[in-house]
């Protein structure tokens, strides 16, 4: 089972999870993105190329879920903003053992954070800035 979105909607990791669990999975692994309070951040703001990132999430999502012992895999992400302590993105990779939904849940972040269209800007009390352009 694979389910990905982009959501401008606070992320309920615990209903991501009940999209993807599998009874066969003895290992659930889920990885929460969140907004962390740091000097005067005041929240977080992300912007997607929605149809390309769409199409990323899926991609990457697949090629977890191809590999063996792999039950299920999840990946959602945010857009507008995100308030400190709100998850930006939750992964989530069900397997039938701990070692592959480890391995699952750290590569898909990895691939999600170093290529999806997903653009963040940190907003500050004395304004904003956009992080890690291009992608």
């Amino acid at each position: 089972m694979i389910f990905t979105a982009l959501s401008d909607e606070p992320l309920d990791a615990d209903a991501i999870v009940a999209r993807v669990a599998s009874p066969d999975a003895g290992a659930v692994v889920v990885f929460e993105g969140r907004t962390r309070a740091e000097g005067d951040l005041l929240r977080l703001s992300y912007e997607a190329f929605e149809e390309r990132v769409t199409k990323q999430l899926d991609a990457f999502a697949s090629g977890i879920a191809a590999r063996d012992g792999i039950r299920g895999v999840a990946a959602v992400h945010r857009t507008g903003d995100v308030a400190i302590g709100e998850a930006s993105v939750v992964v989530v990779v069900c397997a039938a053992h701990r070692a592959e939904a480890f391995d699952g849940a750290r590569d898909l972040i990895d691939r999600i954070k170093a290529e999806a269209a997903i653009w963040k800007k940190e907003i500050y009390a004395g304004g904003g800035a956009w992080v890690g352009l291009p992608r």
